[in-house]
């Protein structure tokens, strides 16, 4: 049984989880399984098949998603406190994404069968399950509206704001390559190079060796309002 007080703070303090009903956080946590991933392990690949659900307790994730022409590209970062392989799962399908770890990174691992049990004795509780698909709809949705947004700079800092939200607190660094950064905002790796660096000049973002870091949040809000 999953019992450490620090993480389930953490997962209380994500939307989701910390929605959800007492009676469910604790039954659901007493189905985790402690799983810990190096940098560049994935958690599954595009097209397994759903074996449970994981949640994020310290690290971060990438999703990479496949295009058309069979290239996998990034969509997403995530960081603590972040739940996924709910879709796949209870779709009784295959995996949709591939989900890799950024850097050495703590989960919890759900099995399947724990799951089915679970919604099986309370079958109530699908409807919270329901709740964490729609919230990752809606990411997913926000990814691709802003992705739609006219204007590259706006675009990126709209996507940086967005990676900021699910970056490590400790330290506010957002782990990205400015080639994974270029995929996510749809522009060429030197346009992106120019578009961090004006942004950079204005102190607005601080710039390190594959991470960006925010520095002023309000002044980049306002720049989108323009």
């Amino acid at each position: 049984m999953f019992e450490n007080p620090h993480d389930r703070q953490l997962l209380l303090a994500s939307g989701w989880f910390g929605a959800r009903r007492p009676d469910f956080q604790s039954e659901l946590l007493a189905c985790g399984i402690a799983k810990l991933f190096d940098e560049g392990a994935a958690l599954y690949h595009y097209g397994d098949i759903a074996n449970g659900v994981y949640a994020v307790l310290e690290g971060a994730v990438q999703i990479t998603a496949p295009a058309d022409d069979g290239q996998e590209f990034v969509v997403h970062r995530q960081g603590g406190g972040f739940w996924i392989g709910d879709l796949a799962l209870f779709a009784e399908s295959s995996r949709l994404v591939s989900v890799v770890a950024t850097q050495r990174t703590r989960t919890l691992f759900f099995p399947s069968l724990r799951l089915e049990r679970l919604v099986r004795d309370k079958p109530e509780y699908i409807r919270d399950f329901y709740a964490l698909s729609h919230e990752n709809m809606q990411t997913a949705l926000r990814i691709m509206a802003n992705l739609a947004v006219t204007g590259t700079e706006k675009r990126l800092v709209l996507r940086l704001l967005h990676l900021d939200e699910g970056a490590s607190k400790s330290d506010g660094w957002i782990v990205v390559s400015q080639d994974e950064l270029a995929e996510m905002v749809a522009v060429s790796q030197p346009t992106l190079h120019r578009k961090l660096h004006s942004l950079a000049a204005l102190g607005l973002i601080e710039l390190g060796y594959g991470r960006v870091r925010l520095m002023d949040r309000r002044k980049l809000i306002a720049s989108c309002q323009c």
